[in-house]
């Protein structure tokens, strides 16, 4: 199956930009001659991409710092019957996965269910880390089947885009909080409609959680008393200081001690 990748970055801070473009450093990897599409939220991070995606004759696309991940997912979706291959700036490639297939609307890995409090509950949600949409038209048609009983018609290119954020229900005594985007709609409406990766597929790259706001995830990990320093230290040896594609994609591999704190904490925080 052929993919267009569709890659965005989202730096919300200048000190968040060298781990919200690894997948632009790594992307060869993942991705063997290939064009792609650059999706570039805001201002920071910018000079770089555009510099990136110049010298390997990719495609750019700027957008307002205002524009949410999940809202630019449905915009992309929406707008081709092709399939597409949504990449988070924050993947690290360890190999070649253009060749997945999946039968499905569209394929993705999962994060398990995560009790916040014992009241508060977040359920099983798509990781948006890499999101393979096999049949984008599927998928709007399902979305508007979901939607159509509660959502008025408006004539905006974000029609809809208020539905993508995340939603909470009150059950017996309990607050249950689904994760935000599209996907995470169609994932809960009807699980068949998605293919999980498989060991194979997960085990080719991974994602700098929280990579996109490092000082508001550091923040985060710090008000529930972790120590930072250490990540931190990671984060300047992997990331910020690498000017080697391959030496970031080895280091990174060989080291997940980032991958693995804020993977476990991440959740007391923002997924976007």
């Amino acid at each position: 199956m052929d993919w267009s990748p569709q890659i965005i970055v989202n730096a919300e801070d200048s000190n968040s930009i060298p781990t919200s473009v690894t997948a632009l450093k790594t992307f060869s990897t993942g991705f063997p001659d290939t064009k792609a599409t650059v999706h570039c939220i805001g201002s920071h991070g910018f000079d770089f991409v555009k510099e990136w995606v110049a010298s390997g004759g990719h495609k750019l696309i700027h957008h307002v710092k205002s524009v949410k991940r999940s809202q630019l997912h449905y915009e992309i979706v929406k707008r081709t019957n092709l399939p597409v291959v949504l990449v988070a700036g924050t993947t690290v490639f360890y190999d070649d996965v253009s060749d997945y297939s999946t039968t499905k609307l569209f394929g993705a890995d999962i994060l398990p269910q995560w009790n916040l409090t014992d009241k508060v509950i977040n359920i099983k949600s798509v990781e948006k880390t890499l999101i393979f949409v096999a049949k984008p038209i599927q998928v709007i048609n399902t979305l508007n089947d979901i939607t159509k009983h509660v959502t008025s018609y408006v004539a905006t290119e974000g029609k809809n885009s208020a539905l993508w954020g995340s939603q909470n229900v009150v059950m017996d005594g309990k607050i249950y909080k689904q994760g935000s985007g599209i996907f995470n709609m169609l994932y809960n409406y009807d699980s068949s409609l998605f293919t999980n990766f498989s060991k194979v597929t997960s085990s080719k790259y991974e994602t700098v959680f929280g990579g996109s706001s490092i000082p508001y995830t550091m923040k985060s990990l710090e008000a529930i008393g972790k120590d930072t320093s250490k990540i931190m230290e990671h984060i300047t040896k992997n990331c910020i200081n690498i000017s080697n594609t391959n030496d970031c994609l080895t280091k990174f591999k060989s080291n997940n001690l980032l991958g693995l704190m804020v993977l476990i904490n991440i959740f007391v925080g923002k997924l976007i």
